[in-house]
């Protein structure tokens, strides 16, 4: 009998291994298909009584290549194995299958998880540099940073916020203005800090000869207004602003829970897509990694759930800016709405006893320009609100209607997604808020003057 046929009728264990292991990835593949993982989900909120996260199907044909591959491969390795006489003689020695079958032991269910975890998990790969952890704020923007975010560039002066650093002592007759915000008053997707809202009304001052008025952005990626709060009294205090501009976006009430500290097992969007080493960001690419800190976040969320009852009632129920605008009499938003406004109070009370005007600006989604009359609950509550404490609030909802029918021009010309305004839509704003903030500011110059 030839060589190689002796070869073949006597496969090693190393060899059978291989073989075993490539159609358990072959079996994979066959089950790894947008029917039965749709069916394989269906099954599991039945059991669960949880939303699962819909899978991506391209990616399900990503993960079946995948399966596919490394099956080929590890075929291959066996076929080798029996073909090459010396390789055959290396995988027959005893510590060689040892380490062979412990190899596989690890490998085959790693790469097997990895692969089929992709589709099920939303984009978490770290792209930026811009966002650094912090322990009181949960993410701040990184001094001096220069990065791409939102597919522009963007660059952060070096106290850690966008646009011009102005020095804290205040020139004679000058009035300030100082911005909190998230990414709406940062201006995301906007490439240049100039055509942010801020900044445009700051350019619609310059003809005014009476004073001065210099602009101050401290708003960050995703801030709700307790981050806000403690940003104000942090560093707004020592610029000495005569107006504090609180933008309030519809989901500073919601995305907040999704926090940790807040009951949730998300560290932050920002901070979830930024990396500080070369090694943070490859094991950003692991979809098991990514799984293991999401699980080891949700164990610290149900802790904390325990021990808060408000937070335990915010999460019985779906909680996101859609629901805010169709169930507000929901239980959890009552409550969402109950912390969100503190928050907010918190900043109110902080600039009345520093004697500082504040003013209220709610951002409106996009999808509420369509139907204001049924999607406007969030702006009625903040309304209500404001009106009975005799904050001064601009509700930008039928404001921007009323522009988009006068001129023509709808949402999409406003805003490049659900809520972020457009370079066009920080000009319209600006100009609509042009007027409230020079009344304010000639008010306290007034009063100011000797």
């Amino acid at each position: 009998m030839p060589p190689a046929q002796v070869t073949a009728s006597r496969r090693s264990v190393v060899q059978l291994l291989l073989i075993v292991s490539g159609w358990s990835f072959v079996l994979a593949a066959a089950f790894f298909n947008t029917r039965t993982i749709e069916l394989a989900a269906r099954v599991a909120r039945r059991l669960f009584h949880r939303p699962f996260l819909t899978p991506d199907v391209w990616r399900i044909h990503d993960a079946m290549h995948v399966y596919l591959l490394f099956a080929a491969m590890l075929f291959l390795l066996a076929w080798l194995c029996g073909r090459v006489p010396a390789l055959d003689r290396f995988v027959r020695r005893p510590l060689v299958e040892k380490l062979t079958l412990a190899f596989l032991i690890v490998a085959v269910p790693l790469v097997g998880l990895e692969a089929g975890l992709r589709p099920f998990l939303p984009g978490h790969e770290k792209t930026t540099t811009l966002f650094m952890k912090d322990d009181t704020l949960g993410w701040k923007l990184r001094p001096g940073a220069v990065d791409r975010w939102g597919d522009v560039e963007v660059r952060i002066n070096e106290r850690g916020f966008r646009g011009p650093s102005v020095p804290y002592e205040k020139p004679p007759r000058t009035a300030r203005v100082l911005y909190l915000g998230d990414s709406v008053t940062f201006g995301y997707r906007v490439a240049r800090w100039q055509d942010t809202y801020p900044f445009v009304a700051d350019s619609l001052f310059k003809s005014l000869s009476a004073y001065r008025v210099e602009t101050v952005n401290l708003a960050v990626e995703g801030y709700s207004q307790w981050q806000q709060a403690i940003v104000l009294e942090a560093e707004g205090d020592r610029y000495r602003p005569d107006l504090v501009v609180v933008g309030f976006v519809l989901n500073d009430v919601t995305e907040m829970f999704y926090l940790a500290r807040f009951g949730g097992p998300d560290e932050g969007f920002q901070l979830r897509h930024s990396y500080s080493s070369a090694w943070d960001r490859v094991l950003s690419k692991s979809a098991l990694v990514y799984q293991i800190q999401n699980v080891t976040r949700e164990i610290k969320a149900k802790r904390k759930l325990g021990q808060d009852v408000r937070l335990g009632a915010v999460k019985q129920q779906a909680l996101d800016v859609e629901t805010l605008m169709t169930h507000p009499d929901q239980n959890n938003v009552k409550v969402a709405w109950d912390i969100a406004l503190a928050d907010l109070q918190r900043i109110v009370d902080h600039c009345a006893a520093q004697n500082v005007a504040v003013l209220v600006v709610a951002f409106p989604f996009a999808v509420q320009l369509s139907d204001p009359e049924a999607l406007s609950a969030p702006q009625r509550v903040l309304a209500d609100y404001t009106r009975a404490r005799n904050i001064p609030m601009v509700d930008l909802l039928p404001e921007l209607v009323a522009h988009a029918r006068s001129t023509g021009r709808g949402a999409n010309d406003l805003f490049v997604d659900h809520d972020h305004l457009s370079v066009e839509g920080h000009r319209v704003v600006a100009e609509l808020l042009h007027p409230r903030i020079a009344a304010i500011l000639s008010a306290r110059m007034q009063e100011a003057a000797p």
